[in-house]
C-alpha cells in the first residue's frame, strides 16, 4: 500500500463541551480511520479539560489529539488556527460545525491565512442558520470568503447551507458503530436510572435530545412530547417517556418548564427526565419506542442509533428526521402538531406485527449507509488525503470486508 504517514488531517472540532451528535460523529469517524489503517494520519485539536478530550479519551482515542491549553473558546480557537498556520501547507484543515456565533468572527480574520494557505473543508452538521439577520450576514460573509468544501450530514442540511458555499463536496451520514449499537441481547442489568419505569404493563418511550426551549432554529420539539403522552393515556394505553439528555437553560427552566406541563397534563406520573450519559446504547434496549419530534433536525443521530439497536422510531415529517425515515419507513413519520396522530403511529407502530420485518430492512440500511469504513473513506477521498489508485483500491476492499462482517 502507498501511504503517506506524513500528511495528516487536521480537525478544529466547534463544539467541545456539548455532549451531542457532533462529538459522538467525530469520535466514530476516528474509529472508522483505524479500520482502514489510516487513524495516523489525524491531528483532533483540542481544548484541554474539555468534554471532548473526555471522551476521546474514553475512546481510546488519546493518541490522535493535540491537546491545547485555553481559559476561553475564544482563546482556545486563537491558539488552535496558531497552531494551524505552522503546519505544512498540504495538510488539509476540516472545520467540524464551527458555526456558532462567537467562532464567525474569527473565521472571518483567519481566512486570508487560511484559504491561500491550505486546503480547507467544513462539516456542516447542522443548517447554520439565524433568526438574527446580522447573524445570518455573518455567516454569509465568513463562508463566501473561507469557500471551504462542504461535507454536509443529510441532503436536507445541503439544501440550506448552499446559500453559504455553494461548494459542496459531498453527503456524510455520520456513521455509527454495530460493535456497540445493535439489537444483540445483553447479560447486563438496566441501567440504574431506567430501572423504576421498567414495570409490567408499562411500554417506555425515549427520546435522547438536549433539552431546550421551543422555538430556536434547532428546535428539540420536546415539549410536543406531553400532548402525544396525553393523548396515549386518554386512548388506554400505558406509556412512560423518558427524555435523556443534558440541560444547559439558566436554572434548568426548560426542565422545569417541561415538568410544569406535564403536571398540567394530568401525566406527571407517565414522564420523566434523565441526565445525559455516554452509554446511550444501554438505554435503547429496555425502550418499546423512540420518538423524536424536531421539525428541522439536520439528520437524526438517535433515529439510526435506535434501528440499529432494533428499536422503532416515531419522527417527524420534516427535516433530516424524515429524509432517514423516507428510505424504510416513511409511514413512521408524523405531523408534530397533531398529537392524536403521532399516538395512533406510536401505537400501530409498537403493535404491528410486520414492524420486525421494516427493523431489520432499516438496519441493513444503517450498516450500508452509516458504515465506519465508508465514512472515513469518503472523508479521505474529498479532502485529498490519498490519490493513489492502489491504495484507493485497497482501502475500499477493506471497507467491503469490514461491510461483510456486520451483514
Amino acid at each position: 500500500m502507498n501511504t503517506h504517514p506524513e500528511k495528516q488531517l487536521l480537525i478544529l472540532p466547534g463544539a467541545q463541551n456539548t455532549l451531542g451528535g457532533g462529538l459522538v460523529s467525530l469520535s466514530i469517524m476516528v474509529q472508522g480511520f483505524e479500520q482502514i489503517g489510516k487513524a495516523a494520519n489525524l491531528k483532533i485539536l483540542t481544548r484541554a479539560d474539555s468534554l471532548l478530550e473526555e471522551y476521546l479519551k474514553k475512546q481510546g482515542l488519546e493518541k490522535y489529539l493535540e491537546v491545547i491549553p485555553a481559559k476561553n473558546k475564544k482563546e482556545f480557537i486563537h491558539k488552535a488556527l496558531k497552531w494551524v498556520h505552522q503546519q505544512p501547507k498540504d495538510f488539509p484543515l476540516l472545520l467540524e460545525n464551527c458555526i456558532e456565533r462567537q467562532l464567525i468572527p474569527l473565521l472571518i480574520l483567519a481566512t486570508p491565512k487560511l484559504r491561500y494557505r491550505r486546503p480547507v473543508y467544513f462539516i456542516f452538521r447542522d443548517l447554520g442558520l439565524s433568526n438574527n439577520p446580522l447573524g445570518y450576514l455573518a455567516r454569509k460573509i465568513a463562508f463566501t470568503l473561507l469557500n471551504p468544501g462542504a461535507i454536509c450530514n443529510s441532503y436536507y442540511t445541503a439544501r440550506h447551507i448552499k446559500h453559504f458555499t455553494p461548494n459542496i463536496k459531498g453527503i456524510l451520514y455520520p456513521p455509527i458503530n454495530v460493535d456497540k449499537f445493535n439489537s444483540k441481547s445483553s447479560d447486563s442489568q438496566p441501567p440504574k436510572a431506567l430501572q423504576p419505569f421498567l414495570k409490567p404493563g408499562v411500554k417506555l418511550i425515549l427520546t435522547p435530545s438536549r433539552i431546550k426551549l421551543s422555538g430556536d432554529m434547532n428546535d428539540k420539539n420536546l415539549f410536543a412530547i406531553l400532548p402525544v403522552l396525553a393523548a396515549l393515556k386518554a386512548k388506554g394505553y400505558n406509556y412512560h417517556a423518558v427524555i435523556i439528555g443534558e440541560d444547559k437553560t439558566p436554572n434548568k427552566i426548560a426542565s422545569r418548564l417541561l415538568y410544569g406541563d406535564a403536571e398540567g397534563l394530568k401525566i406527571a406520573d407517565c414522564f420523566s427526565i434523565l441526565p445525559q450519559t455516554f452509554e446511550m446504547e444501554n438505554y435503547y434496549q429496555y425502550a418499546d419506542i423512540v420518538v423524536t419530534l424536531a421539525p428541522r433536525e439536520p439528520f437524526g443521530r438517535t433515529v439510526v442509533e435506535a434501528i440499529a439497536c432494533g428499536v422503532p422510531v416515531v419522527g417527524s415529517n420534516t427535516g433530516g428526521i424524515a429524509e432517514i425515515l423516507s428510505h424504510f419507513a416513511p409511514q413512521w413519520t408524523v405531523n408534530p402538531k397533531n398529537p392524536s396522530e403521532v399516538a395512533d403511529v406510536i401505537i400501530n407502530t409498537v403493535e404491528n406485527p410486520n414492524t420486525a420485518a421494516i427493523i431489520s430492512k432499516a438496519q441493513n440500511w444503517v450498516r450500508r449507509e452509516c458504515s465506519l469504513t465508508a465514512c472515513a473513506q469518503k472523508v479521505m477521498e474529498i479532502t485529498g488525503m490519498y490519490d493513489l489508485r492502489d491504495e484507493t483500491q485497497d482501502i475500499q476492499q477493506i471497507a467491503a470486508k469490514s461491510h461483510t462482517k456486520f451483514m
